[in-house]
């Protein structure tokens, strides 16, 4: 790519990915139409000041105008838009895949980046704002299922109240538990665990070793990557041969863990 021929379209990116309100404010013209620093401001969670800068900023390259203290997305705007939002889209995708394969333990599956890669799955990360992110995804994943097989490297009620709803709901919940993390939390609940399956369709078996997570809810495959026992990320994919591939890792897994309760 020559810099210099696309030096325009460079400057375009690098005002509206040098500040987030910058494209909050553009999104706010395309989709609302003309307005004022003032009409902005709440919509956009920044100041009116700070509106006013990102606007001037905007008109500096074409991407807004401006009458008196009104400004409107320009025709420049109205073609380029959904190319930058797509693109900032997919970059913020990518980062997201990338650190989920940062903590993912591939090596111990059959499962390699590319196969992940190309499964067009979701990628769910931990986020300062957002800490519990990947543990309320995998609760959300296991809403209303009917079929449920889990391998668990940690144990917690987080887990097992869902769990648990499954059950009652008359889901078959089959799980894997690492060894540590059974000894530590869910030999306490044996007992309970045997009434549950007395109650409905339920088995648990306990590996010497889960090094990450894996939920197969219906159609869906959801995998876990941890860091020290906490739930880094998540990836949730539908795709067909990521799929057979977690049901042969399940199988192996389970094959060679003790069956506490069948």
């Amino acid at each position: 790519m020559n810099r210099e021929k696309n030096g325009d379209g460079f400057e375009t990116l690098a005002t509206l990915t040098r500040s987030p309100v910058r494209l909050r404010v553009l999104e706010y013209l395309l989709e609302r139409g003309p307005a004022t620093a003032s009409d902005v401001a709440p919509h956009v969670d920044a100041s009116r000041r700070t509106v006013s800068r990102a606007l001037s900023a905007l008109a500096e390259q074409r991407l807004a105008s401006s009458e008196g203290r009104t400004y409107r997305a320009t025709t420049y705007a109205e073609l380029v838009a959904d190319d930058v939002f797509s693109l900032l889209e997919r970059l913020e995708q990518g980062r997201e895949f990338a650190a989920f394969l940062e903590s993912f333990p591939t090596g111990e599956t059959d499962l390699t980046a590319a196969d992940l890669a190309d499964a067009n799955g979701t990628t769910t990360c931990r986020r300062s704002a957002d800490p519990h992110a990947p543990v309320s995804h995998v609760i959300d994943a296991l809403d209303g299922a009917g079929q449920v097989r889990v391998l668990a490297p940690v144990a917690s009620p987080l887990y097992v109240r869902p769990l648990v709803a499954c059950v009652r709901d008359g889901a078959t919940v089959e799980a894997v538990v690492d060894g540590d993390a059974y000894d530590s939390f869910c030999s306490k609940l044996r007992g309970g665990v045997r009434v549950a399956a007395t109650l409905g369709d339920v088995s648990l078996a306990v590996h010497d070793e889960v090094p990450f997570g894996l939920l197969e809810c219906d159609e869906r495959v959801v995998l876990g990557a941890y860091d020290d026992g906490v739930l880094q990320a998540t990836f949730e994919t539908d795709d067909e041969r990521v799929q057979d591939t977690t049901q042969d890792i399940y199988d192996r897994y389970r094959t060679a863990a003790n069956h506490v309760v069948d």
